[in-house]
């Protein structure tokens, strides 16, 4: 579903509309260029080498050239986003004026969380640089090439602190991996993603990986710091977070969607991760807003 840069172009924007359970069906990395991407409405999970994060309604996604990544649904949202490609030649008055390491700085963090109103600002510029790139405006590579380059500046100077994988009552984190993943390991957190309400076995996961139980379970912990059924658990609690701040679904309703048999279960390895109930988790942070 990516789509290329156009022939001899060096920059092209995008909105795109997918539906909510859209799935990439291999690992993409850009080209030559580099991607900036809104996500007007959706929740994603992307992969990354280096790290996990999720990609939610008003923040922005960066992807430097060849970097191999998928992502993944995190709930029934629609999910619709513009995507911007440009090649660097393209924002030459940005680094000549602040040097080639601009870009570099503005890519070092890979999604981007803003207050309401700079988020609202954001979105307007993908808008009217969509507009404009699909008119015939004369003056139009001129504009847009000025309009990306306040873009990037104004992402670079506006957005907030990434929580980590540290702090795990925060479901909008970021997860930083031990080492640089390999895509098997990087194609097995995809199915995990996909399937933990199923409860997938380290020795099914391992089989889709090529691997044996035995490898593939000293391969995960290398590359992830944590045992396949630590990770695993992560997943699934998230996936509660989740339920339990943006739906009105009982821990019975959500204990079943999410693969637990029994109630008891979800909420003693909820309290295991985040030091509360359920319910306290609910109340705690229900008038926490989550982008």
């Amino acid at each position: 579903m990516s789509f290329p840069m156009p022939a001899n172009a060096s920059f092209s924007i995008i909105k795109r509309s997918l539906d909510s359970d859209y799935v990439m069906p291999t690992l993409e990395a850009a080209g030559d260029y580099y991607e900036l991407g809104y996500m007007i409405s959706g929740d994603r999970l992307a992969i990354t080498p280096d790290c996990s994060y999720p990609l939610r309604a008003g923040t922005v996604g960066t992807m430097p050239p060849y970097i191999y990544h998928r992502t993944v649904p995190l709930s029934n949202a629609p999910y619709n986003t513009y995507l911007i490609k440009f090649k660097p030649e393209f924002v030459k008055p940005l680094t000549d004026s602040f040097g080639q390491n601009i870009l570099e700085e503005i890519y070092s963090q890979l999604f981007n969380r803003f207050s309401p109103s700079i988020s609202s600002r954001i979105l307007l510029s993908f808008q009217e640089m969509h507009e404009l790139f699909t008119s015939d405006s004369p003056h139009r590579d001129f504009r847009l090439q000025c309009m990306l380059c306040d873009l990037l500046l104004a992402v670079l100077d506006n957005r907030l602190p990434n929580n980590t994988d540290d702090n795990p009552d925060q479901p909008t984190g970021q997860i930083n991996h031990k080492t640089p993943l390999t895509p098997p390991v990087i194609d097995a957190i995809y199915y995990m993603e996909q399937h933990y309400q199923e409860n997938p076995s380290l020795e099914t996961v391992a089989v889709l990986s090529g691997y044996s139980a035995s490898h593939f379970s000293r391969l995960f912990h290398a590359q992830l710091g944590r045992s396949y059924s630590e990770y695993l658990t992560r997943i699934r609690i998230r996936h509660v977070q989740d339920l339990l701040l943006n739906t009105k679904k009982s821990v019975t309703e959500i204990a079943l969607e999410t693969g637990y048999l029994h109630t008891g279960n979800l909420s003693e390895q909820f309290k295991q991760q985040t030091g509360m109930t359920p319910l306290q988790y609910r109340k705690t942070n229900t008038h926490t807003p989550t982008l």
